[in-house]
């Protein structure tokens, strides 16, 4: 039971995945970022469960998932938040991010330990801009009927799951500075409900795409 909690990085993309597919002649290509996002992920963590199940070194593809991610979820973001500006936002967040990675795995956390502080800088980014969609939301119209957005659903899973991903690395780094790896390792229960609420949260926006369509709805954000 414990497993199959902590498996929920592979297994929740996945059902995620049959949730967007479900709903495809609603969907199609609205939202063909977190398409590729659900892909993404079940790939990259069936590799690393398999390779952790078999005592297999699994660091250096943390350190890729939180590269991938913060291009590609920033990417999903800016394209909501700032249409106008977006080229010059996401090249500009993605290059200063991306020469911080580098940096941090050359004097700091190498590929053989996990990179806590550049997955750390990478949920600050996305809990900043989540926070600053909603924000952004908030001061329209389309705040009346923010529960058949599909992007707010989805951007609340983001926001989620990265402001428990900032406390859990924070705390992972206390208690690992302290010597205390027990309680280190208990955090990564906290992470994995984070990762659930993330899925579901993505899965009900993905679902609103066919209620919009149902009731021909205008398409909000």
């Amino acid at each position: 039971m414990i497993k199959a909690f902590l498996l929920g990085d592979l297994y929740m993309p996945a059902i995620t995945l049959v949730v967007y597919l479900s709903a495809w002649k609603s969907i199609q290509k609205k939202e063909w970022l977190i398409l590729v996002y659900c892909i993404f992920n079940i790939v990259l963590f069936s590799i690393t469960d398999i390779m952790a199940e078999y005592g297999i070194h699994n660091a250096p593809l943390y350190h890729i998932n939180s590269l991938v991610e913060l291009w590609m979820v920033s990417y999903y973001l800016l394209k909501k938040i700032a249409p106008a500006n977006f080229k010059m936002l996401f090249w500009g967040v993605g290059i200063i991010y991306t020469a911080f990675f580098f940096v941090n795995v050359a004097l700091w956390e190498d590929w053989s330990v996990f990179n806590s502080n550049s997955a750390g800088v990478t949920s600050l980014i996305i809990l900043f801009l989540s926070m600053y969609y909603l924000l952004a939301l908030s001061k329209t119209d389309d705040i009346l009927y923010f529960q058949r957005l599909p992007s707010f659903w989805i951007v609340s899973g983001f926001l989620i799951y990265n402001a428990a991903s900032v406390l859990v690395l924070l705390s992972y780094k206390y208690f690992t500075y302290i010597h205390m790896p027990n309680e280190a390792n208990r955090l990564w229960f906290v992470l994995s409900a984070a990762i659930i609420i993330k899925f579901v949260l993505i899965s009900t926006g993905l679902l609103c795409h066919r209620k919009r369509q149902a009731t021909h709805l205008p398409f909000l954000l």
